[in-house]
């Protein structure tokens, strides 16, 4: 929280300690802990080997043997770095005892093609880039074969053909003679071969399909990883910010700042707006904190301000549920005419709240600009492009002049997908020439200045014939929109985010139960009125929708007087990878064992380039007081990179979603966000923790599909399936145990 930080920016400037944020945390953790300091790290990561011989943009040959392999997206946490270094090592043919890695900086040689630029999300990493980074290797293992081929100074290597060259352990072998070279020899010359086909890929996997040692893990536990807030540069200063307090709010008037203290008014990321102040400091963040703190500011509210209340915000969503304009999502045969020859009608109404990212590390950048010169950014980003877009964009400086070092991410989750603290950190440092300026979020302005998870409400009614089966089905949904602001949304089209995970169909963005889809309606109400600022969180849209279908089939089977797990498999066809892993989860899960005092839930989705999470929980407790014992978990992505990365995913998947179902929540008041802190806003203890238990589907040689995002959807409806098993009651709205209201909180 932002009392450590807080706390080590005071004794660096005191000068008691000459140690990293990082070394300081470290010692805190163990009384009596030896401290054995260590250089501070600056631009680069520790990864990343000595200079070598570069053969492409993503290899680098050192000249200990070793090679460095270049990671295009961010590491969050979700392993990345790994993974995708997997897939160049398994086609370059190196040991992967001999693998470094780099982070890439910002470079359009390294954009995900399924993104069409350089940025992390949508859980598109391994799916995108999976075929570059395929043929990225091959290319560098054929251009060192290549320079073997053509070598002339070690007798019997160069001139054999291609057939005779075999590569082991990065080492190339002329077949014919047995002369070798190891890469490290040839790496120099390797650079300037030109390939006159497209490689072949060996795919033997050796690597791929692996649980290699992660290669983020070492610097991580030794304290040399470089996270944003560790990014140290010489003749550094510091700028904390204080935006507006509520929703709306732009900056009236700011007062003479004590001498020292540099105050930059802040403007919105589209120029229009004036939404906060950073104060700009020598000594270090805790003194910008405190400079920040001591301005004397007032602000402007928008004619929205007062109105943006949770109590309100609800009850609009229920008035656009019941006569709102909506926009059709989906339609197939004739919902209406289906529920209206139905025997039985089942109707129910569920909601989700705002909810914050909540990321360990508080935005964050650091920036210099050199006028007319150059830009330079050093920041935990997901948006890699759109740091360099935005730099020239605010500078007039060509792109080719702005640099962006991407460091490590303290958490992610989509919110530092946006680029508003980089935006910031730039005007900072054009307001500051020719310096380094560390520009930094307060715990609290963090939480209160979040792109949240949007509120929603959903209403579902299906009709059910006299044997139970579904013969029609129609869902609305009422929530903002989280692509109009970013990228315009034409009249009359539907946000996807609104309604995927609620359209059942044969794609691969929601789970094919033919008989609810054979009869649809999915209409969605854009919700224009609510002016919170909402963005994408992890799994998106389907956190709340797939809360919302999958309870409901569970009333469905109740209404029908269907077991649950039956009634789902019955609405699958056979054969399908859905089907096979609902059997699978009920196997697993030992689902018909029945258990004393225990509840169980089940719930799947299918998201994200097709990948299937299925998912039990059990529960024990009463309806007031729950404690989720164990969760498992079936999981069909495809083909697999590293089995213990996707397992860790799923892992964290889990309890994320978990700490969101049954405790988080944003509540605004008059225009205030007022969880601004973890006292308010409850994350999951170890104690909350339930045994998790993830089974891999078999690739079957099916794409990667993705793995960072699909496994939390299904929770929520789980665990509330779970609690409605045990104790008779349905819950509709999450959280399922909302936290008691601040009783205090930042309003000025």
């Amino acid at each position: 929280c932002s009392s450590d930080l807080l706390t080590m920016s005071a004794l660096e400037e005191k000068g008691t300690f000459d140690l990293t944020r990082r070394q300081f945390l470290g010692t805190a953790t163990v009384a009596g802990a030896l401290v054995v300091a260590a250089p501070v790290v600056t631009a680069r990561r520790a990864e990343a080997a000595g200079a070598g011989g570069q053969v492409t943009v993503y290899v680098t040959i050192n000249p200990d043997e070793t090679v460095t392999i270049v990671c295009p997206n961010s590491e969050m946490g979700q392993g990345t770095s790994t993974a995708l270094p997997q897939i160049v090592a398994e086609e370059l043919m190196v040991d992967w005892s001999k693998v470094r890695m780099q982070l890439a900086d910002a470079n359009a040689a390294y954009n995900n093609p399924m993104m069409w630029s350089q940025a992390t999300g949508g859980s598109t990493a391994v799916r995108g880039y999976i075929a570059a980074l395929q043929q990225a290797g091959a290319q560098a293992r054929e251009m060192l074969v290549g320079a073997a081929m053509a070598d002339a100074t070690i007798t019997g290597l160069g001139g054999a053909t291609r057939d005779k060259y075999t590569v082991v352990s990065g080492v190339v072998t002329n077949t014919t003679t047995g002369a070798t070279a190891t890469y490290g020899q040839l790496a120099a010359a390797a650079a300037s071969v030109t390939l006159a086909s497209t490689p072949p890929l060996l795919g033997s996997n050796r690597i791929v399909g692996q649980s290699v040692q992660r290669l983020d893990i070492p610097s991580k536990v030794n304290g040399s990883a470089v996270f944003g807030l560790d990014v140290r540069l010489s003749g550094m200063k510091y700028a904390a910010v204080r935006l507006a307090p509520k929703v709306g709010q732009t900056l009236a008037t700011v007062g003479t700042p004590p001498a020292g203290v540099q105050v930059v008014r802040l403007l919105d990321e589209k120029g229009s707006s004036t939404i906060g102040v950073a104060a700009v400091v020598a000594g270090s963040s805790w003194s910008a904190m405190q400079a920040v703190k001591a301005l004397s500011v007032t602000w402007t509210s928008a004619s929205y301000t007062a109105s943006t209340d949770s109590a309100t915000i609800r009850s609009t969503q229920q008035s656009l549920l019941a006569s709102g304009t909506p926009i059709k999502g989906a339609k197939t045969g004739d919902a209406d005419a289906g529920i209206a020859g139905a025997a039985k009608t089942v109707t129910a109404t569920y909601s989700v709240p705002f909810v914050a990212h909540a990321t360990m590390e508080p935005m964050n950048a650091t920036a210099k600009y050199v006028p007319g010169v150059s830009l330079e950014i050093w920041a935990p980003t997901q948006n890699q492009s759109g740091c360099t877009s935005l730099g020239a964009s605010l500078t007039g400086l060509p792109t080719s002049a702005v640099k962006v070092h991407t460091t490590y991410l303290g958490g992610g989750l989509g919110r530092k997908y946006e680029t508003d603290f980089v935006n910031q950190a730039i005007q900072v440092a054009k307001a500051v020439p020719n310096t380094p300026v560390k520009t930094m979020w307060s715990r609290e302005q963090d939480f209160t200045h979040d792109v949240y998870r949007p509120a929603s409400m959903a209403t579902l009614t299906a009709g059910l014939n006299a044997s139970g089966a579904v013969v029609g089905y129609k869902a609305r949904s009422a929530v903002q929109s989280l692509f109009a602001s970013r990228w315009g949304l034409a009249p009359g089209s539907v946000d996807s985010s609104a309604v995927e995970g609620l359209i059942v169909d044969d794609g691969q963005e929601t789970v094919a139960y033919a008989t609810l889809g054979a009869n649809q309606t999915v209409e969605w109400v854009w919700d224009k009125t609510t002016q919170v600022p909402v963005g994408f969180w992890r799994s998106v849209g389907h956190s709340a929708n797939v809360f919302y279908l999958e309870s409901f089939l569970d009333e469905l089977a109740k209404a029908a007087g269907k077991e649950p797990m039956a009634f789902r498999q019955s609405m699958l066809r056979a054969g399908s990878r859905d089907l096979a892993a609902l059997q699978t989860l009920a196997t697993v899960s030992s689902w018909a064992t029945k258990v004393s005092g225990v509840g169980k839930g089940v719930a799947m989705s299918r998201s994200f380039g097709g990948t299937i999470a299925a998912a039990v929980a059990e529960v024990s407790g009463t309806s007031t007081s729950i404690k989720v014992n164990k969760i498992t978990v079936v999981l069909d992505c495809g083909t697999v990179v590293n089995p213990d990365i996707v397992k860790a995913q799923v892992e964290s998947a889990v309890l994320q979603g978990l700490a969101a179902a049954m405790w988080q929540d944003m509540p605004f008041v008059g225009g205030v966000p007022t969880r601004q802190n973890f006292g308010s806003y409850r994350m999951g203890k170890m104690t909350d923790a339930p045994v998790i238990n993830v089974t891999l589907m078999p690739g079957n040689g099916n794409p990667p599909g993705g793995v960072g995002e699909p496994a939390l959807p299904p929770v929520a409806p789980a665990i509330g399936n779970a609690i409605a098993a045990l104790t008779g009651v349905r819950k509709r709205d999450l959280p399922f145990f909302p936290q008691a209201a601040p009783t205090s909180y930042i309003t000025n």
